[in-house]
């Protein structure tokens, strides 16, 4: 027997169905329909919105960026809340300006917020903190509506709203402050002062922080902005022009400084130098000292001169020199005075208080083949050394010697040249003007090897010109018609013919040694010392560049001290690739903190040129007058004090200074 559906009867072997069935499949296609365009606005209609979260938060990120960026190259909130609309707007491919409520202005002690609304409704919100010298911070948010395809049927006829968020940091300066003193002394009820001078007068070439109270015993011109946190006014304080130095009123570009109040500085939290190099043993009699780990103190001795291979110096057990000349200046021989090349400089770099380093030469005509013309011969010396950094090799060259002259006969004439070691150099370069005028032109006509290894242990007799009285020792050299040339100022530097580097300027004071070169396009300006850029892979480039050949850094770790005695003399330039720091200790972003009490001070001629991290340890500068602190990129110390003789000059953050750090996403 069959059975039956439901609702349905047999007759005469036909099923018959009652007609109240009729248009069910209908409203189950209906049904199927709902699901399957729901299936499809969730896939077209949801990438759709993830691509656009995913283009809106990109367009923002931008933003963050690019407000941090210009305001970091401007100072000028404006100009970055209005840089970040257009970037913003230009990847989401809407150009025409939004409007923006209230307008783009500048936070004050409270942030401001900014509205700007695009021609399709996007929004961008801009919160703008200043935190002053601890940094500045934009916080955005963004919306923008999604037209729905496929899911409009299962809306009331709304449009969700996509958003995005983030936010950007950046330093509020564009260099990082000449003086910078992160302990709170002297605020909130602590005694004490984060900096302070104990007497006469103290000149800064850039911007003053502390996060502590600032005591000025004397006198004090700050040609910069000054923010002390808990001080409305500094007593004996003075704002200039920056960056002249000028009084007010200022002219163009000059700005006047002003004093801040409320601000805080965050510990920067550079990293660590990495040391590239193995242990190396206390320093003895050799006079140059490479990179690398030091386990013990140096305790360099009085009397003696030693040359700073470039590079990374960690110093675990700290450093003290009570009476050496420590330095990575390469000089020449017989250094001139500036701007009269026939006469010595009385004060010699490497000779100085009684230590006797200097290195000197001696040209003279003897017999021998090959001679010269009947003609007098010019001829200037320099000092060559090849720096190394990440494995390539960079060259140096000193500026001139003073100009030798010497008269040949023709027939049975040549020249010699005896030069006594200066240290540092590795060889000479030595330059002929056929003109026989100390005013040139000069061309390069040979180059003289360093034999052996100069030491220090007994310098008393130097210069010597033969023999082993000198330890530095000495070297010499031959010129013939051989070695005739033509001056060529388009020849490569180190080529035939090519011109010598330029001549030193003029010292300071008239008790100082000469100063290096300005920095100028090559061939020109100082090819050896702290004004001297290459590209990486060598190449002469004008400052800033990627390498400043031969620059050191000291590291000194915790259980480490700086002690630059006032017996000694401490003379170091650092570099672009060192981010101009001279002498690092950590902080307490780095443990274990460096927390000890560092001492700078000077016997005749001491430069710290870069920048003095030690930002959870004191630093006290007791000030000589040949304590050369012009050329310091600046200090930054749990606490500084100068004291001493004054007055001083400080400060140069825009040549020998790190880089602030970089405009970041932080959220």
């Amino acid at each position: 027997m069959r059975s039956r559906g439901a609702g349905a009867s047999w007759s005469r072997g036909i099923l018959i169905r009652p007609r109240n069935q009729k248009g069910q499949a209908i409203v189950l296609v209906a049904l199927m329909l709902v699901a399957v365009v729901g299936m499809a606005a969730l896939a077209i209609d949801g990438s759709r919105a993830y691509a656009l979260r995913r283009d809106l938060q990109a367009a923002l990120d931008a933003a963050v960026l690019a407000a941090g960026d210009n305001y970091q190259r401007t100072s000028n909130f404006p100009s970055a809340e209005a840089a970040a609309s257009k970037i913003f707007g230009t990847n989401l491919r809407l150009y025409s300006n939004p409007s923006c409520s209230p307008g783009y202005i500048s936070p004050g002690a409270a942030p401001v917020t900014i509205t700007c609304t695009f021609s399709d409704g996007t929004t961008l919100t801009q919160v703008v903190a200043n935190a002053g010298p601890g940094g500045t911070t934009f916080t955005f948010a963004a919306t923008r509506g999604l037209t729905l395809q496929f899911g409009r049927i299962l809306t009331n006829g709304g449009s969700p709203q996509v958003a995005a968020s983030g936010g950007s940091s950046v330093g509020n300066l564009v260099y990082q402050p000449t003086l910078a003193a992160l302990n709170s002394a002297g605020c909130g009820g602590v005694p004490g002062a984060a900096i302070s001078t104990t007497s006469g007068g103290l000149a800064v070439i850039g911007d003053v922080v502390s996060n502590g109270a600032i005591s000025i015993a004397g006198s004090a011109q700050v040609a910069g902005d000054t923010y002390a946190r808990c001080q409305a006014s500094v007593p004996n304080l003075q704002s200039q022009c920056y960056s002249s130095g000028n009084n007010a009123p200022c002219s163009y570009p000059d700005v006047l400084g002003t004093t801040r109040t409320g601000y805080a500085l965050s510990d920067p939290n550079y990293p660590p130098p990495t040391v590239v190099g193995g242990s190396q043993s206390k320093p003895a009699t050799n006079v140059l000292i490479a990179a690398g780990t030091y386990a013990v103190d140096p305790s360099f001795a009085s009397g003696t001169c030693y040359f700073l291979g470039g590079g990374v110096y960690r110093w675990n057990g700290g450093y003290t020199n009570s009476g050496a000349f420590v330095s990575n200046e390469l000089r020449p021989p017989d250094e001139p005075i500036y701007n009269d090349n026939t006469q010595l400089q009385p004060h010699q770099f490497w000779n100085t208080n009684g230590i006797n380093c200097g290195g000197s030469a001696q040209v003279t005509a003897i017999s021998g083949p090959n001679a010269l013309s009947n003609q007098t011969w010019a001829i200037v010396i320099t000092a060559t050394r090849t720096s190394t950094f990440n494995g390539l090799p960079y060259l140096r060259e000193s500026a001139p010697s003073r100009c030798y002259t010497v008269q040949t006969n023709g027939t049975t004439r040549i020249i010699q040249v005896r030069v006594s070691n200066v240290p540092g150099a590795t060889g000479y370069n030595i330059y002929l003007a056929p003109s026989g005028s100390c005013n040139g032109p000069f061309g390069f006509s040979e180059s003289l090897a360093v034999v052996g290894t100069p030491a220090n242990n007994n310098t008393a007799a130097c210069p010597a010109y033969s023999g082993g009285s000198c330890s530095l020792g000495n070297e010499g050299i031959v010129l013939d018609s051989t070695n005739l040339i033509v001056p060529n100022v388009l020849a490569p530097a180190d080529t035939v013919g090519a011109y010598p580097p330029a001549p030193e300027s003029a010292p300071l004071r008239s008790n100082l040694p000469n100063e290096n070169a300005d920095r100028a396009a090559p061939p020109a300006g100082d090819r050896a010392n702290e004004n001297h850029c290459d590209a990486v892979g060598g190449t002469l480039v004008t400052c800033p560049g990627a390498v400043t050949p031969g620059s050191v850094s000291f590291y000194i770790p915790s259980g480490g001290c700086l002690n630059a005695g006032s017996g000694g003399d401490d003379y170091f330039f650092s570099g672009y690739q060192y981010n101009w720091i001279v002498v690092y200790e950590p902080g307490a972003g780095n443990p274990p903190a460096n927390t000890c009490s560092n001492n700078m001070a000077a016997a005749v001629d001491s430069a710290f040129i870069g920048y003095v991290y030690t930002p959870s340890a004191s630093l006290t500068i007791t000030k000589a007058s040949t304590f050369r602190t012009d050329e310091s990129g600046g200090l930054l110390a749990d606490t500084i004090t100068f004291t001493g003789q004054m007055p001083t000059i400080i400060g140069d953050p825009a040549d020998y200074g790190p880089a602030p750090p970089a405009t970041r996403i932080v959220s």
